[in-house]
C-alpha cells in the first residue's frame, strides 16, 4: 500500500489525463455581473457585446464598460484559438499536407471588427 499525501485513486475515468478539447468548441460558462452566460467563445463575446449596446443606449456607462471588459476577454481567448489553429496550420504544411493552399484561416479580418466594435462602443460611451 502506498503512503503519502494521494493514497486514493481518483474516481474520473480519464485516469490522470485531460481530454483534449479544442477551444473553439469548448463551451464556457459566464456568471457575468447581472445575467449567467453559456456557450462557446464567439457566443458570449457577442452576447457581451449586445449587454454592452443595450446598456450604453439605456445610459448606464458603467454597466457598459463591465459588459465591454467581459467582451475583451473572450476576444482575447478568440485571438488565443485563432493563433492556435494558425500554428496548427503551419504545422500541416511542414509535414507535406496542404490545406488547400490558402494562406492563413481567413479569420483575421473578422477579429479586426470586433475589436473596432469594442473600441467604438467604447467611444460613444465617452462622447
Amino acid at each position: 500500500m502506498r503512503q503519502g499525501p494521494n493514497t486514493r485513486r481518483s474516481r474520473s475515468r480519464g485516469n490522470g489525463r485531460r481530454q483534449n478539447v479544442p477551444l473553439r468548441h469548448q463551451t464556457f460558462d459566464s456568471n457575468g455581473p447581472d445575467v449567467r452566460i453559456r456557450g462557446n467563445a464567439f457566443q458570449v463575446h457577442e452576447k457581451y457585446l449586445a449587454l454592452a449596446r443595450d446598456a450604453a443606449a439605456s445610459g448606464d456607462r458603467i454597466a457598459a464598460e463591465n459588459y465591454l471588459q467581459h467582451a475583451e476577454h473572450y476576444f482575447r481567448i478568440i485571438n488565443q484559438i485563432n493563433e492556435a489553429s494558425g500554428e496548427n496550420n503551419q504545422q500541416r504544411g511542414r509535414n507535406g499536407r496542404s490545406d488547400g493552399g490558402a494562406p492563413g484561416n481567413g479569420q483575421d479580418d473578422e477579429d479586426d471588427e470586433d475589436d473596432d466594435t469594442i473600441t467604438d462602443t467604447r467611444a460613444s460611451l465617452n462622447a
